[in-house]
């Protein structure tokens, strides 16, 4: 039995050339904060690129690797990802007053790899949330919100277009309203849009979720990053929902006591014994 394997499913080109190496991290999530893995490709041939990796996890899984058990049955997919996201948090937190060198932007004391984003973040792609400002061979960053906004918007509608022209669950239903509904091509591009909204959402922090959404024209309160709840807060509620349903304060009820029935024999006995006296009133004086 081999617990120290992974199993990770790769594409073609991650891998495919001989000099590439790639390392997993830990970084901060942009959405969450908390710890998540990535994974950093390095190579002469390509600059570096960045992926999040993600986990598809069943209970009961093994895999057979050559003749070995992994008993990790965990199924790993690195998939690409703006490391703009990743960056933004550190913008704001940082460098929303006065203009900063990178270097010292992506600084944690927690997730010392933070640093490495540097490597992926070529100059023309960090004006598109930053104001640039040199000095000699020194670049500094300042945070840029109109920027950022406008980055983010783009990217919704970019996003927009390619789920209106995937196939699958979402762009069936989203034919079949077309067919049904031919004059309403503004609601199927609204809808499109929502759901791009909600995906680059979950790379955000809620405060920028909302921020976002009103730069697209929704109304806060249909804010999809208002929904983002943790599976142990929804596996609670319906747990509570469940247990006040069984629970039922009703007051009891009382039922009348049964009437007893008297016997034949006891009747007459009472009967018998109805205008005698008793054996002590022969005592009396």
């Amino acid at each position: 039995m081999s617990a120290n394997k992974f199993f990770f499913v790769f594409k073609d080109s991650l891998i495919e050339s001989d000099d590439a190496s790639m390392s997993i991290v830990s970084l901060r999530n942009p959405a969450t904060r908390h710890a998540t893995k990535y994974l950093f490709r390095r190579s002469s041939k390509k600059p570096c690129s960045l992926y999040e990796v993600n986990c598809f996890n069943e209970q009961h899984r093994s895999w057979f690797i050559n003749e070995s058990v992994c008993s990790n049955g965990k199924i790993f997919l690195p998939t690409p990802i703006d490391p703009l996201f990743l960056v933004l948090p550190y913008l704001v937190e940082h460098c929303s007053e006065r203009a900063v060198p990178l270097d010292q932007i992506l600084i944690d004391d927690k997730f010392p790899c933070t640093s490495q984003l540097a490597e992926v973040l070529p100059a023309d792609r960090l004006s598109l949330i930053a104001d640039e400002k040199r000095a000699g061979s020194i670049l500094a960053l300042k945070y840029n919100e109109t920027k950022a906004l406008e980055w983010l918007v783009s990217k919704c509608h970019r996003l927009s277009k390619v789920i209106g022209t995937e196939e699958g669950p979402t762009a069936r239903s989203l034919n079949y309203i077309k067919e049904e509904k031919e004059n309403e091509k503004d609601e199927d591009e609204k809808s499109t849009l929502h759901t791009a909204l909600g995906i680059v959402s979950d790379y955000l922090s809620l405060e920028f979720g909302r921020k976002l959404s009103v730069a697209l024209g929704f109304p806060e309160d249909e804010n999809i990053s208002k929904k983002r709840k943790s599976v142990v807060d929804l596996e609670s509620a319906v747990v509570k929902r469940i247990k006040k349903e069984e629970n039922h304060d009703t007051t009891p009820i009382k039922l009348p006591a049964a009437e007893k029935k008297v016997s034949a024999k006891a009747k007459a006995l009472a009967k018998a014994a109805s205008g005698s006296k008793s054996i002590s009133s022969f005592f009396k004086k």
